[in-house]
């Protein structure tokens, strides 16, 4: 009797210890992906982005005093990796692809992108930020929200910025 309630103490610690562990890790191995992404684009020195938020996979960070922004998203392999000088941008805005959708009882609408714009000056191309992407991301529209005000608030710093 002792021993198979061992073995079911044990089996019961390993079952809640295992997926505990592999969070971690999981976590560990991103925080470490971004902390060498962030040293890249700031001569070995991550720490000089100051302001940073991460969502749904999504790690954005600003450097205030060189104004350099760099998006980076772990939701695809390999990760997309953004990196903006705000120095060299004249105006920004949102952007949002909608598709349409004729449904038997009414039509709906689908948001599909969510990308922040930038109009480079100096070598006058546009460069995008994609917040969200319906191909990408899984098709659950609280990702869309949540993304979609991740997108209006760094519009907003972006904007302050430049």
């Amino acid at each position: 009797m002792e021993t198979s309630t061992t073995l079911i103490g044990l089996f019961l610690i390993l079952l809640t210890a295992l997926p505990i562990f592999l969070l971690l890790r999981t976590q560990h191995k991103n925080k470490s992906k971004i902390e060498t992404i962030l040293k890249q684009f700031n001569q070995g020195n991550s720490k000089e982005f100051s302001l940073r938020e991460s969502l749904n996979n999504k790690v954005i960070a600003f450097n205030e005093m060189k104004k350099k922004l760099v998006l980076i998203d772990l939701n695809v392999k390999p990760e997309i990796v953004t990196y903006v000088d705000l120095n060299e941008i004249s105006n920004s805005k949102i952007i949002r692809e909608i598709e349409h959708f004729d449904g038997s009882k009414s039509k709906k609408e689908f948001i599909t992108k969510v990308e922040i714009m930038l109009h480079n000056n100096k070598n006058q191309k546009d460069e995008t930020l994609k917040f969200y992407d319906y191909e990408y991301e899984k098709p659950i529209q609280l990702n869309y929200f949540r993304d979609n005000q991740l997108a209006e608030k760094w519009l907003e710093i972006i904007n302050k910025t430049i």
